[in-house]
């Protein structure tokens, strides 16, 4: 097993796979080996056998926690799989809940401060897709009213972790602490609201803490794009346009669930691109989403497209800078003779936006900072809108944005609207950047909920 962890630390995804298939009926070790089976597929952006490798871990492990975060990884990989249904989702949701049966929760403390206190708990407050849309929850709350916390699992910072720590009433790493532990902290800190970011991330690693019921009412969302399935968090904040049946939470609804805020780098780049390639007869279509979300319906789609539309091609990046993705995309783009630019993951990935004229937003998992980052940066991007709340999650983006005629409803409409696409000069992008609003809307509904539970 040993050798499998070097090659997948070398880059070799392929060569570890090959490895823990033979060291598999001849260990005591069993889900150790399917995490590593999982994290090679994951190399390969193979979604399908990642999620079977997490499902099989959470099978073989005997101990409740470690479980736990097998089936939380399982369920965030099924969201990459098309063939995948709401009610699939559902039910895992409700299965990793029955996952948590021996916990006992905590008893609330009687509330006896002024303001509410409303405590966030994120796997790490690092710089983050999932911190450009909850920074400003963070920094631009009304002080009088309220009292905020932010409780990190990561002892890791950066130079928005020192933001959030100035901007905040208290701010607690309980890294190195137990899950009991650290809800009973949060419990006596007083907190009335517990509101998660993290869900399904991290291998659920927030919602191990929030199954104790540390605060009175928890709430997940913003940095989560699906139910929980964990009956200790009480709400799912969303809006109405994104609402669906399959959540075990009640649904809190805001006027628009996403609320984007660029770092100081993304400010930057937008304010030095110069889109020069407008000034070309070429016409450059782009996907920067994880390549995990590419399914073959989408290059399928994405085929037809570039066989109806003259001097075009396809730029491809990974979110991650593993070199064995972009080797595997390559591949499926041969059996799909699709001729592209595929490059790995980079820190200079804002570049591509001097390029690109329209993205092709993946389906059914579609982008959400992404999407946002795109409409920020000034390029359009065209939507496949889904039936289950995190595939009409680009679809929700584009709407807040005012920009719905680039929402198709089918893939026929799809391929339309990109065959049909013409450069637009005057971008603008709504409501995506009204912090302000979208924070006061967050709180009022957090006065609401607490009062009337």
């Amino acid at each position: 097993m040993e050798t499998a962890k070097k090659l997948l630390l070398n880059g070799k995804p392929l060569e570890a796979l090959e490895r823990l298939k033979k060291i598999l009926p001849n260990t005591d070790e069993v889900w150790q080996v399917h995490e590593l089976i999982g994290a090679a597929f994951h190399d390969l952006a193979d979604a399908e056998g990642a999620a079977q490798a997490y499902f099989n871990a959470a099978q073989a492990d005997t101990i409740l926690r470690f479980q736990q975060a097998h089936f939380s990884n399982y369920i965030f990989a099924l969201h990459y799989l098309p063939q995948v249904t709401a009610e699939n989702l559902f039910d895992a949701a409700q299965i990793y809940n029955s996952l948590h049966r021996e916990i006992e929760t905590l008893k609330p403390l009687k509330k006896s401060a002024n303001k509410i206190h409303v405590a966030y708990i994120s796997p790490h407050f690092l710089d983050s897709s999932a911190a450009r849309f909850f920074e400003s929850l963070l920094t631009d709350y009304d002080r009088e009213k309220f009292f905020v916390t932010a409780w990190s699992l990561s002892a890791r910072e950066d130079d928005f972790t020192k933001k959030i720590r100035r901007n905040v009433d208290g701010f607690f790493n309980i890294a190195e602490i137990s899950f009991e532990e650290a809800a009973l902290k949060i419990r006596d800190s007083g907190a009335d609201i517990l509101f998660d970011l993290g869900g399904h991330t991290e291998g659920g690693v927030t919602l191990q803490i929030a199954a104790y019921k540390p605060a009175r009412v928890q709430i997940s969302g913003v940095g989560y794009f699906d139910t929980t399935g964990l009956s200790a968090i009480d709400y799912f904040l969303t809006d109405d346009f994104l609402a669906t049946e399959f959540f075990t939470e009640k649904i809190l609804t805001v006027e628009n669930a996403f609320a984007f805020t660029p770092n100081e780098k993304m400010i930057a780049a937008k304010n030095t691109i110069q889109l020069s390639h407008h000034h070309t007869n070429q016409l450059i279509f782009g996907c920067l989403n994880n390549f995990m979300k590419i399914t073959d319906e989408y290059l399928m789609t994405v085929k037809k497209i570039l066989a109806q539309v003259s001097n075009s091609k396809i730029i491809f990046r990974d979110t991650t800078p593993l070199e064995s993705r972009r080797v595997a995309l390559i591949e499926r783009l041969k059996n799909f003779e699709i001729n592209a630019e595929v490059y790995t993951g980079a820190d200079d990935y804002l570049s591509d936006f001097k390029r690109v004229d329209l993205i092709l937003d993946t389906f059914p998992y579609n982008g959400g900072f992404m999407t946002a980052l795109e409409l920020y940066m000034g390029v359009p991007v065209l939507n496949l809108k889904g039936d289950k709340h995190f595939s009409k999650v680009g679809a929700d983006i584009l709407r807040i944005s005012g920009q719905e005629n680039f929402i198709a409803e089918t893939i026929d409409e799809y391929i339309k609207k990109a065959v049909n696409f013409e450069r637009q000069e005057n971008f603008s992008v709504g409501k995506l950047n009204d912090a302000k609003n979208f924070v006061d809307a967050v709180y009022k509904k957090f006065e609401e909920v607490l009062w009337s539970f």
